[in-house]
């Protein structure tokens, strides 16, 4: 209560405000312990008068001599009875004036004399003027009890008007192990009122109220909700509040915090073990649950017990689920791994002719290699590896054997027919410049062309697809011969302008028309020997150019840039970084699209990438059998795990020999090649990581040529729904969202966050975030069917309409708008519907 010195001020100020609105103000102070402060007051424009059996005098002259002027008529003594009161008229006509401090308070808030006993009741809330000030600030004529008490809540949490947001703030505070806000509720007198809305809202009774008992129960009974079985302990809007808990971006971690301290209290591990993972799949209460539907998927793609479609249905279900980004990498592995399983059980390895053989893996073999390249990156970034053990050692087993040893097996069948290396209808590396560059010299046009050293086919079909997903871009992906050996100088050889390729110097350089092509300043030579407007330049020079100025002056005289990239090459051939050549792609793809944007930067629109060539990579430690024991002799130039270089070099049936002539050279140098995906021992060298020899994966080269349109060619998919009816007639009501294309090189995936509202946007049911990316081309298969859940405030909407609202979110920002609206009808036939759920 505010101590009496503190009152003083608190007077004059509610004094002054009365005169405000009222002409005269009666002040009956009971014990005349106010008597000297009235004496002291001074106020402009207001007479003082003191009742002391002059009643009718005062009445004259407030009414007759001065009837405009202001007073303030104080007695000090109580307020005498109706019938005794000669000034009743007056008093009631006009206003009187309180100095106890519950009126006081009353005054200072603007609330009336009826809610005197109210403020009684909460006197310790209003000790503090800080805390009644802030009350002051959000109360409404004419407020409720109830919604005053809400209020109150509000000040004591310091948080915004809003129940849920209380909670929350409750919450942390809890989790926190403190309790100094809960505790001033309760001395505020609102504890009870606390308990009974949270009673009314959510059934929740207990006889030990504690925040901490009722989180508890509260994240229980939203477990429970989520199984197939479940058996929950509150009403459904209990479930739909946890479930915008996890929604809300600023109180979200505080759920997280809750679950994770839930789960270690309460052993939750230990109580789901015997729930079937297909009851968990909606469930997302706890961290738990996703490990133990990881561990079941992992389980189901060991023993060839679920479906690859099946598979893929649940971790595109767990995706939109509270813990899925704790578990993103391992969900990947899990994907991609089911996956490339999958796909080596269905493929048919076998290989008819050369031109059968190179068009096969280009148009769908290259997926395995691309698949278990994605599986070996997300398997090292999961966030649980060991979990990973056992599968990966059965995915390396299958790709190695079923897949990689078989496929180049059947190749090498072909390839040991081969009397030059050549193959009808497909374009030679070599055949680059003239193919590709050539045309836009002779139309005067200027082009980018990028060079990825050790790109592979596999990675450079989603490298498209990501540079489809840019706007304005358009790519086309062709497969070209790559050159034998498949090795760095003369792959980079076979790109450049070339007649006559040769080895001069008896060593693995190769020269170009007697020009050496190793390094870039040699790479311009042979360039501009052929057209002065080429030129060479490497990646991070390029990069490190201001684009519009320095950069735009840069490639002013040049009509073709060559631009060399060498993040996986440089990362596989170092026997200390090989096992990261996945993780070296993904940062390729990135550097690439840099290139790109700084070509476009320059005002470039034509661009080409490709590669020298490919590569072998198996992420297990190589048994013995791996390797050849072959040692030749004679004239060596170049000795590595996958080629020998040299003249009259000797062979025998682990490799194959080749003539300087059968694989274009302009000179007798000769190379042996081991067969299949056999390498030679060689002291120091990396093996997991090779190159050189003619494997698919080696010498399928990618050209991607890349162009920038003037206007945007992206879209994002479209997305119909769709109910059996438009009428709402139940507590849960489904809706079948059905997205109209598979998603595709320049349509685009959409993420929804779909929920009912009613017209003044109150939410009413919960929230249902949904993914669509599909790329199925069967229609049914790309529909998505949602049960949505209705709040109690739902019944109080019969014959309303109410919106089923589809929001996607302004990227960059935690903000949504709306991409559809549908309208309903809300036609409950009685509010019971909604007592259970």
């Amino acid at each position: 209560m505010p101590d009496i010195f503190e009152v003083n001020d608190k007077v004059q100020k509610a004094l002054e405000k009365y005169f405000q609105q009222h002409r005269l103000v009666f002040w009956y102070d009971d014990k005349a312990d106010m008597k000297s402060l009235f004496e002291s007051m001074q106020f402009a424009g207001i007479e003082k008068l003191v009742i002391a059996n002059n009643e009718f005098g005062i009445k004259h002259t407030v009414l007759v001599e001065q009837p405009k002027q202001k007073f303030l008529i104080y007695q000090p003594k109580p307020k005498p009875e109706p019938k005794d009161n000669w000034l009743l008229d007056l008093n009631l006509s006009h206003v009187e004036f309180y100095t106890d401090a519950s009126s006081i308070i009353l005054q200072e808030l603007g609330l009336t004399q009826e809610y005197k006993t109210f403020i009684q009741q909460h006197l310790p809330f209003f000790s503090l003027d800080k805390r009644t000030s802030e009350l002051k600030a959000l109360l409404e004529p004419d407020e409720r009890e109830g919604k005053i008490k809400l209020k109150m809540l509000a000040v004591a949490c310091q948080c915004e008007v809003e129940w849920e947001k209380i909670l929350y703030a409750l919450f942390v505070e809890a989790l926190k192990g403190k309790q100094t806000t809960y505790k001033a509720i309760e001395n505020f007198n609102i504890d009870a009122f606390l308990w009974e809305e949270i009673e009314k809202k959510y059934a929740y009774t207990s006889q030990d109220k504690t925040i901490k008992d009722f989180l508890l129960v509260l994240i229980n009974d939203n477990l429970q909700r989520s199984l197939v079985k479940g058996k929950p302990q509150l009403n459904r809007d209990a479930y739909l509040f946890v479930n915008r808990w996890k929604e809300n971006i600023k109180a979200r971690q505080s759920f997280e915090d809750w679950s994770k301290k839930l789960e270690q209290e309460l052993n939750v591990e230990s109580l789901l073990q015997q729930e079937e993972a297909t009851n968990l799949l909606e469930a997302d209460t706890y961290a738990v649950i996703d490990k133990q539907i990881i561990f079941a998927l992992k389980n189901h793609i060991q023993q060839e017990t679920l479906s690859n479609t099946i598979i893929q249905e649940w971790i595109n279900k767990r995706r939109t689920k509270f813990f899925f980004t704790q578990f993103t990498f391992i969900y990947d592995a899990l994907s991609f791994g089911a996956s490339l399983l999958d796909e080596i059980r269905k493929t048919n390895l076998s290989i008819k002719n050369p031109l059968d053989g190179f068009e096969k893996y280009a148009k769908s073999l290259y997926v395995i290699d691309r698949l278990y390249r994605k599986y070996i990156y997300s398997c090292e970034l999961a966030e649980h590896q060991n979990i990973l053990k056992d599968l990966t050692a059965i995915i390396e087993k299958a790709y190695e054997n079923s897949y990689l040893l078989q496929l180049n097996d059947n190749w090498q069948t072909e390839v040991d027919k081969m009397p030059e290396w050549k193959i009808d209808k497909v374009t030679a590396q070599k055949q680059f410049f003239q193919t590709w560059v050539e045309p836009y010299l002779k139309k005067d046009n200027r082009v980018f062309v990028i060079i990825s050293d050790g790109l592979r086919f596999e990675s450079a079909t989603e490298l498209r697809e990501r540079i489809l997903q840019e706007d304005r871009y358009t790519a086309s992906l062709t497969p070209v011969l790559g050159s034998l050996p498949s090795y760095t100088q003369l792959g980079m050889a076979s790109l450049l302008p070339n007649k006559a390729l040769t080895f001069n110097d008896k060593t693995e350089i190769v020269f170009a028309e007697g020009q050496s092509t190793q390094g870039t300043p040699n790479r311009t030579k042979v360039l501009q020997s052929v057209d002065s407007k080429m030129v060479a330049i490497s990646a991070v020079d390029f990069l490190k150019m201001n684009a519009k100025t320095d950069g735009r002056e840069f490639i002013k005289p040049y009509n073709v840039i060559y631009i060399y990239s060498n993040i996986i090459d440089k990362t596989g051939d170092d026997k200390t970084s090989e096992s990261k050549v996945f993780e070296a792609t993904e940062s390729e793809f990135d550097n690439l699209v840099k290139i790109m944007k700084q070509v476009n930067n320059m005002n470039g629109y034509n661009m080409i990438i490709t590669a020298d060539h490919g590569y072998l990579y198996q992420h297990n430690r190589l048994e013995a059998s791996d390797f050849t024991d072959f040692v030749t002799s004679g004239d060596v130039y170049k000795t590595s795990r996958r080629f020998i270089l040299g003249k009259n070099l000797t062979s025998n049936d682990s490799v194959k020999k080749w003539s300087g002539a059968a694989l274009g050279f302009s000179d007798d140098t000769e190379a042996l090649i081991p067969k299949s995906i056999n390498r030679m021992r060689i002291q120091g060298a990396g093996s997991r990581y090779v190159h050189g020899g003619s494997s698919l994966q080696e010498i399928v080269i990618p050209v991607l040529e890349i162009n920038k349109a003037r206007k945007s060619d992206i879209e994002q998919v479209e997305v119909d729904v769709s109910s059996p009816s438009y009428n709402i007639t139940s507590n849960t009501f489904g809706v079948s969202f059905y997205q109209k294309n598979p998603i595709g090189d320049k349509v685009l995936l959409r993420d929804i966050k779909a929920a009912f509202y009613t017209a003044d946007n109150l939410l009413i049911s919960d929230v249902s975030n949904i993914k669509f990316d599909s790329r199925d081309t069967d229609a049914a298969a790309r529909e998505q069917r949602k049960t949505f859940v209705f709040t109690s405030e739902a019944s109080k909407l019969n014959g309303q309409d109410v919106f089923l609202k589809l929001e996607e979110n302004i990227e960059g920002t935690s903000h949504f708008k709306i991409y559809k609206t549908i309208t309903y009808r809300m036609l409950i036939a009685f509010s019971s519907e909604f007592d259970d759920f």
